[in-house]
C-alpha cells in the first residue's frame, strides 16, 4: 500500500461480504440470511487473514456455530432473535467469557479461565450476537500499541508494519480487516480512540458508566469506559443500545437513556439539532505537542464539518494544566499494580511497559494520591467551565501518526520529547473527567488512518455521535 494513497487495507478484502453490524443483524432477523452463513464465513475471514495480523488470541469455532444455530432456531420459529441478531462479535482478552481464557495479554495469567462473563458481552449474547473470540490486548491494557510476551505483535491491516494502536488493538484490527463487524474495547486512556483513529473505524467513550463494567471490575482509577469499535456510528448506536442500563454489579452505571441511541441519532440529524451548536478546535489543548501532518489532515475535516453542519466555530481557550498529567500517572500506577503485586518474583514474566509501572509503584504514597485526585476535581471543574462556552471540543483522537507494530512508543512530538503518556495527551483527560468521546475517521496520515476526536458534555452522549455521524457523511473516511 502507497502512504497516505488512502487505498483499501492491505487485506481487505470486499468481496468476503464484510457487513455492518446493523446490516447483518436486519438480514438475519427477516430470514434473509442465516446466522451460521454469517458465523461461518467470519471464521473463515479469520482463519484466512488473521495469520498476518494477529487480532486474535482465541477463536471458539464450535461454540460459535452452535450459538448462530439457535439463532436461527429462533427465527425459524417466528421470534425475533434480537437487534443484533446473528451478529459476529470479538471480544477484547480483558473482557470475560466464562469458559474462554483470561490472560489479559499476561503471562502471569497463561492459564487462567474466566468463570463468569462480563456484562457488555452477555447482554449483546442476550440480543442475538454470537461471540467468535477473543482479540488480542497489550498486558493488562497498558500501552498504545498492542503486543505481548504471551501473544506476540498485533499488525494494521492497513499497513501491516504499523500498530493498530492499543489496548484495543486486536478489536480494531479484526473489524478493520472485516473479519467481524464488531468488537468490545476498553478506554482507560484512549484505548478505543486511537485504534479507532489508526484503523479507520468508530471508537466511542460513552459518559463514565454509560457501559456497565460488571461483574468483578478490578479497577481502582476510576478511569476505563467499556465500549466498542464497528464500521458505522449506527452500528456503535445499536450495540450501545443492547448494552447499556445500570447494573447491580457496577456501582457507577448509569440508567439506559429515555430515548434509545440509535433513534436518537437519527432524530437528531433530522432535526438539524447540530445547526447553531459552539464547536471549538483544539489541536493540541494548550499544551500538548501535536504532529503537524495529522494536525493539517484532521483539521481540514474539522472545517469541513463545520461548514456543512451550520455549527458556529469559538475558541477553545483551554491549558489544561500539567497536574492532569501527574495526576493520570500516579492513577495508573496504582490500577497496574493491583495486577502486580501477587507476582513480584514474576515480574521478569511481565513486558517491560508493565514492569515501570510496577517499579513507579514502589514510590508511590498517600500524599501522591491526594494530590491525583485533587488535580482530577481541578480538572472536572475546569472543563464544566469550557463547556459554558463551548458545546463540542474538536481534537485529533491522537498527535501521532500510527507508529511501528512492534512499538516501542513515540518519544518525540512535533520535536519535543514526550513519555510514555506523550501520544495520551488529548485522550486521556476526558477518562479523568468522564465526558463522553469518539473517534470518526478523518483521512491518512503516515500511511495509515487518522481520527478525529469528538468531545461533548457529560451526559450528552447521544449529540457527540451525532455529530460523528455529520463527520462520517462527509465521506473522510479512508477507502470510502
Amino acid at each position: 500500500m502507497t502512504p497516505g494513497s488512502g487505498a483499501r487495507p492491505a487485506v481487505y478484502d470486499p468481496a468476503g461480504g464484510a457487513l455492518t453490524v446493523v446490516g447483518t443483524a436486519e438480514l438475519v432477523r427477516k430470514g434473509a440470511l442465516g446466522a451460521r452463513e454469517v458465523v461461518e464465513d467470519a471464521l473463515e475471514r479469520i482463519a484466512r487473514l488473521d495469520p498476518a495480523l494477529g487480532a486474535f488470541v482465541h477463536v471458539d469455532a464450535e461454540g460459535a456455530v452452535r450459538r448462530a444455530r439457535e439463532v436461527d432456531g429462533k427465527v425459524a420459529r417466528g421470534d425475533d432473535p434480537g437487534p443484533l441478531a446473528g451478529v459476529p462479535l470479538g471480544v477484547k482478552e480483558l473482557h470475560a467469557v466464562a469458559g474462554w481464557p483470561f490472560a489479559m495479554g499476561s503471562a502471569l495469567h497463561a492459564e487462567r479461565v474466566a468463570r463468569h462473563t462480563s456484562t457488555l458481552v452477555a447482554r449483546a449474547v442476550a440480543a442475538g450476537a454470537v461471540p467468535v473470540g477473543l482479540t488480542a490486548s497489550p498486558e493488562f491494557g497498558r500501552a498504545s500499541f498492542t503486543a505481548s510476551r504471551l501473544h506476540g505483535v498485533t499488525r494494521n491491516p492497513w499497513n501491516p508494519a504499523l500498530t493498530p494502536g492499543g489496548s484495543s488493538g486486536g478489536s480494531a484490527a479484526a473489524v478493520a480487516a472485516g473479519m467481524v463487524p464488531v468488537a468490545t474495547g476498553t478506554d482507560g486512556a484512549g484505548s478505543l480512540r486511537i485504534p479507532a483513529s489508526y484503523c479507520g473505524l468508530v471508537g466511542f467513550k460513552g459518559t463514565y458508566g454509560r457501559v456497565p463494567r460488571g461483574p468483578y471490575h478490578w479497577g481502582t482509577a476510576e478511569n476505563d469506559h467499556y465500549g466498542v469499535l464497528t464500521r458505522t456510528v449506527r452500528d456503535t448506536a445499536r450495540y450501545l443500545d443492547c448494552v447499556c442500563g445500570a447494573d447491580e454489579y457496577d456501582r457507577s452505571s448509569l440508567p439506559a437513556p429515555a430515548e434509545p441511541f440509535e433513534s436518537a441519532l437519527a432524530a437528531l440529524l433530522d432535526a438539524g439539532a447540530l445547526r447553531g451548536l459552539r464547536v471549538a478546535w483544539a489541536p493540541d489543548l494548550g499544551n500538548a505537542p501535536c504532529d503537524p501532518e495529522v494536525a493539517a489532515v484532521v483539521g481540514a475535516v474539522a472545517e469541513k464539518f463545520a461548514a456543512e453542519a451550520g455549527v458556529r466555530r469559538v475558541d477553545a481557550g483551554l491549558r489544561l494544566e500539567a497536574a492532569c498529567g501527574a495526576a493520570f500517572r500516579t492513577l495508573s500506577v496504582a490500577d497496574v499494580h493491583a495486577e502486580l503485586r501477587e507476582a513480584a518474583g514474576r515480574l521478569g514474566d511481565v513486558h517491560p511497559t508493565v514492569r515501570r509501572y510496577g517499579d513507579a509503584a514502589a514510590a508511590l504514597d498517600a500524599d501522591a494520591l491526594v494530590d491525583a485526585h485533587q488535580a482530577r476535581a481541578r480538572l472536572v471543574a475546569e472543563l464544566a467551565g469550557a463547556f459554558e462556552r463551548f458545546d463540542l471540543l474538536l481534537t485529533p483522537a491522537t498527535q501521532v501518526p500510527a507508529f511501528a507494530a512492534e512499538g516501542p512508543m513515540p518519544t518525540e512530538i512535533a520535536g519535543r520529547a514526550v513519555d510514555h503518556w506523550g501520544a495520551l495527551a488529548v485522550t486521556f483527560p476526558f477518562n479523568l473527567s468522564g465526558h463522553p468521546a469518539v473517534s470518526v475517521p478523518a483521512g491518512t496520515a503516515g500511511g495509515a488512518p487518522v481520527g478525529l476526536q469528538i468531545v461533548g458534555r457529560r451526559h450528552q452522549d447521544a449529540t457527540v455521535l451525532a455529530a460523528a455521524a455529520a463527520v462520517e457523511a462527509l465521506g473522510a473516511a479512508p477507502g470510502r
